[in-house]
C-alpha cells in the first residue's frame, strides 16, 4: 500500500504542492515553505507536519535543529506550534502496555475519530463510478464455485494460523487444516492471521480464547466496511474503488456481507502510521472505524450469514 499525503485531494495543501529542499539554504526555505502554508486553509500543526515531511522525503546536507520548523511556522503563522509527536507515539501512546510481553499489539488502541465527509464520499462516487457487474468482471479470479476454506488457501500461506467462526465461537487452526478437515468456519474470520492459537482476553488475563488481541499477528488486511444506507451498493463499490485509484491501496478482495454492507480488504503496509492515514481516509468515506482494531471479525467470504442464510459472496479477488 501506498497512501501519500498527495492523494488526499480533499487538502488545501498537500505534500507535492511543497518545493523540495535546495542543497543550501535549509533555513531560509523552511520560511518559504511556511509563508507558502500560511496562505492556505490549514492550522499551523498541519504546516510544521507537512513540512517535516517534505524534509524527510531526501537525505539533506544537515539535520533539523530541535523546533526549526515548528519555529519558522510560528513567524509564519503568528502562534505557536505544539511540539510536534512522532509517528509512533501517534499509535502506540507510551503508557500502554501491551497485552502479554509477546503480543504485537497493547491493551489499548485508539480508533480514528474522522467522521464522514458527505462532500468528499459525492466527490469519490462521481469520480471513480463503479458498478457491482463491473467489479464482477473486473475480478481477475471468479471466486464463485470456492468454499470458505480455498479462499482462505489464496489469502494465507498453509501454515498459517487462522481465526473463524461466530460472536460467540471460535476456532483457531492453520490454513491446511482447515482446508482438510471438516470443521465448522462459521461466518467470520479475523482478517489478520493469529500468532498463538490462544491469547489472553483483555478484560480477564486468566482466561485464553481463539478471538482476542494478544492472538492476533501483525496487520496483513484492513477491511473497508461500506454501509452506509444513504447509498447503493454500485456507490459503496464506487468508495472501495476510489481508494484503490485514487489513494493508492492495495485492493485484494471485496465481499458482500449478505446484509447491507460491502468488505473491501487491502493489503496492509509494513508502516502502521501509513495504514493509520489510509484508515482515516476511509472513515471520511464512510467507513467503520472499528474495522481499525486488529482482531475485528469480518464476513467470511463465501460462507452463509447465520443471521439470514444468505451467502457473503465474493465479488472481486486480485491474486496479485
Amino acid at each position: 500500500m501506498s497512501i501519500l499525503v498527495k492523494n488526499f485531494n480533499f487538502r488545501k495543501v498537500e505534500l507535492a504542492d511543497l518545493e523540495d529542499f535546495p542543497r543550501d539554504g535549509i533555513h531560509h526555505h523552511l520560511m518559504r515553505l511556511a509563508s507558502f502554508c500560511r496562505g492556505s486553509d490549514i492550522s499551523a500543526s498541519v504546516a510544521a507536519d507537512l513540512i517535516h515531511q517534505k524534509f524527510n522525503e531526501s537525505s539533506q546536507r544537515r539535520h533539523l535543529q530541535p523546533r526549526e520548523v515548528e519555529n519558522a511556522v510560528d513567524k509564519a503563522f503568528g502562534g505557536t506550534v505544539p511540539i510536534r509527536s512522532t509517528q509512533r507515539d501517534l499509535l502506540i501512546p507510551s503508557e500502554f502496555e501491551k497485552t502479554t510481553p509477546a503480543s504485537f499489539w497493547n491493551t489499548r488502541i485508539p480508533l480514528p475519530t474522522k467522521k464522514p465527509n458527505k462532500e468528499l464520499i459525492s466527490r469519490s462516487v462521481k469520480s471513480t463510478p463503479w458498478t457491482l457487474e463491473d467489479m464482477w468482471e473486473d475480478s481477475s479470479l471468479r471466486l464463485d464455485e470456492c468454499n470458505p476454506a480455498q479462499i482462505l488457501s489464496l489469502l494465507y500461506e498453509p501454515y498459517e494460523l487462522v481465526c473463524c467462526g461466530s460472536v460467540n465461537q471460535f476456532m483457531t487452526l492453520t490454513v491446511s487444516d482447515w482446508s482438510n478437515g471438516d470443521h465448522w468456519m462459521g461466518d467470520q474470520v479475523v482478517p489478520n492471521p493469529s500468532r498463538v492459537k490462544l491469547g489472553v482476553t483483555i478484560s480477564n488475563k486468566d482466561r485464553l480464547s481463539a478471538h482476542s488481541r494478544d492472538a492476533t499477528g501483525k496487520r496483513r488486511y484492513i477491511v473497508v466496511e461500506s454501509d452506509d444506507e444513504a447509498l447503493s451498493f454500485d456507490e459503496k463499490a464506487s468508495v472501495l474503488k476510489y481508494l484503490s485509484d485514487r489513494a493508492g491501496a492495495d485492493l485484494k478482495m471485496v465481499v458482500h456481507t449478505g446484509g447491507k454492507s460491502l468488505h473491501g480488504w487491502y493489503k496492509a503496509d509494513p508502516d502502521e502510521f501509513i495504514n493509520w492515514k489510509f484508515m482515516e481516509l476511509a472513515c471520511l468515506l464512510g467507513a467503520d472505524p472499528r474495522m481499525w482494531l486488529p482482531e475485528q471479525l469480518a464476513r467470511l467470504p463465501n460462507a452463509v450469514r447465520i443471521k439470514n442464510q444468505k451467502l457473503q459472496k465474493t465479488l472481486y479477488f486480485d491474486p496479485s
